[in-house]
């Protein structure tokens, strides 16, 4: 046994964890490893949102392409236009400026951006860990966001697709309108845990609460 012995890893990479873990296990999640992630998929074994949900999805993949607008389109395979999110292949792309788009999927979408882009003269940097995301769910979904977020969020002002950016919980951020019933706030990583706080609160007040990711699963599948 050698002396540096200590300093061998017990597996062969570490879990990445999100900022809101800590109080997610507190409130009961359990978790699983999902894509390297420690990802809390349920509380209680319920998948059922009656009202409204929040759940943690910083784990998500998160990029930021820098480019020309002609260059950033033809990488969508779609037109992109500020205000409006576009779902393309596995990813969702969201305009942020004329030449920054924000791109939302599986660790899979970061793996084909990086090899699409070669040579074409656009910038991939990954914002993982730069961004948290909560996706709230549920028939009180906007409910919840109004009573923490700036952002109108009302179906005549931000339809389904609509990406807007705007005061979070007091804080820089992002809000993307992915359903009817479902939208999902992004904000900094460092604000992570403090995002969930005040959207436990909120939630507390229209009967609501932490859900998993199986819950997510379940309710997009529904």
């Amino acid at each position: 046994m050698s002396a540096l012995d200590f300093l061998t890893p017990v597996s062969d990479a570490a879990l990445a964890r999100t900022p809101m873990e800590r109080l997610a296990h507190a409130a009961g999640a359990r978790f699983e490893e999902r894509d390297g992630w420690n990802v809390a998929v349920s509380y209680g074994g319920d998948t059922e949102v009656r009202e409204v949900g929040f759940a943690d999805c910083s784990q998500m993949v998160k990029l930021e392409l820098h480019g020309e607008r002609q260059a950033l389109t033809g990488l969508a395979g779609a037109e992109l236009e500020l205000g409006l999110a576009v779902r393309s292949g596995d990813a969702g792309w969201c305009p942020v400026t004329p030449s920054r788009v924000l791109v939302l999927g599986e660790q899979s979408v970061a793996r084909e951006l990086r090899a699409a882009v070669s040579g074409d003269g656009v910038t991939v940097v990954d914002v993982t860990c730069g961004l948290a995301a909560m996706a709230l769910i549920g028939p009180g979904a906007r409910e919840l966001l109004a009573r923490f977020c700036a952002v109108d969020a009302r179906p005549s002002a931000a339809p389904v697709g609509a990406f807007r950016p705007g005061s979070v919980a007091r804080t820089p951020g992002y809000v993307l309108c992915e359903g009817e019933q479902r939208l999902l706030v992004l904000v900094g990583w460092a604000l992570g845990e403090y995002l969930y706080v005040v959207v436990s609160d909120a939630a507390a007040h229209l009967g609501g609460g932490p859900v998993g990711a199986d819950a997510l699963e379940v309710r997009q599948l529904a």
